[in-house]
């Protein structure tokens, strides 16, 4: 069960230039997951990018309905272990914060990530299948 980035979840947005893409891999890439590192990390860019709660709250239910209908399923990864291997992974291969809980909660489920992002090329047992491949 591939992990699909926040790259992608953001590309659900019709107005994102990845929009199609994003579809694409929905539709034709079975058993997906959104890892809950993911789901944190939409919340804290949009928080960052000055959305209100009320905004936030309203891009979440719609992610979540778009989730649903696609049959992406949420898993939940956060625990003490992934914390202290996300720490690793930040250090040892130079990924951002949540580049490397995204990456250590991909190699928790399926060790594959549907992404565009090459800073998990460094993460070893990490595999990448960028959108335009899928």
């Amino acid at each position: 069960m591939p992990v699909i980035d926040t790259e992608v979840v953001f590309a659900l947005n019709p107005r994102d230039p990845k929009h199609r893409e994003a579809l694409r891999v929905l539709r034709e890439v079975p058993k997906l997951t959104v890892p809950d590192t993911v789901l944190l990390e939409f919340q804290a860019v949009l928080r960052s990018r000055g959305r209100t709660p009320s905004q936030v709250r309203k891009a979440l239910l719609a992610l979540h309905q778009v989730l649903v209908q696609y049959g992406v399923r949420e898993v939940n990864t956060l625990s003490t272990n992934l914390l202290v291997y996300q720490y690793e992974l930040e250090e040892k291969y130079k990924l951002s914060y949540f580049d490397s809980l995204i990456a250590t909660s991909a190699l928790m489920l399926d060790r594959q990530i549907v992404s565009d992002d090459e800073a998990f090329d460094r993460v070893p047992g990490l595999k990448r299948i960028p959108l335009s491949q899928v």
